[in-house]
């Protein structure tokens, strides 16, 4: 079951697509009865999607879980410490390329392709811890 903040995050959004896709593709003939059960519906659909993801993440989760059981120790504290050494590392060198001219010591050039990659590990790393909070409090878990 959604959280309230979640839910109303959802159901707004749902709602608005909904909204939108009600007023251009339904004609204008169909009564508001049938309007509102459309919409209904469709949100009601829309909730069941996103549980089945959220379901589908959980069962890979307890799969990898239960594959990492069995391998060696040293490939268990790499999938405990894969995501934030890549953090740290990439937050060194995005703080190494602000104070490096400051202090003396020779710049490191980035490229556009490196501002990506830096980014995106930033917005994983961040983002699916902040995914597993928020699974952490709907579900208890």
């Amino acid at each position: 079951m959604a959280t309230p903040i979640i839910g109303d995050i959802i159901q707004n959004t749902v709602g608005k697509v909904v909204d939108r896709l009600a007023d251009k593709y339904l004609p204008p003939s169909m009564g508001e009865k049938e309007k509102a059960e459309f919409r209904l519906e469709a949100g009601r659909l829309a909730i069941e999607e996103y549980r089945a993801a959220i379901a589908d993440v959980q069962g890979a989760r307890e799969l990898a879980g239960k594959e990492a059981g069995d391998a060696p120790g040293w490939t268990r504290v790499l999938t405990v410490t894969h995501r934030p050494a890549w953090s740290y590392l990439t937050l060194a060198i995005f703080a190494w390329t602000i104070l490096a001219p400051y202090l003396g010591f020779p710049q490191i050039p980035l490229t556009g392709i490196h501002k990506d990659i830096m980014q995106t590990v930033i917005i994983f790393y961040f983002g699916g811890r902040s995914v597993e909070k928020a699974a952490e409090v709907v579900w208890g878990r």
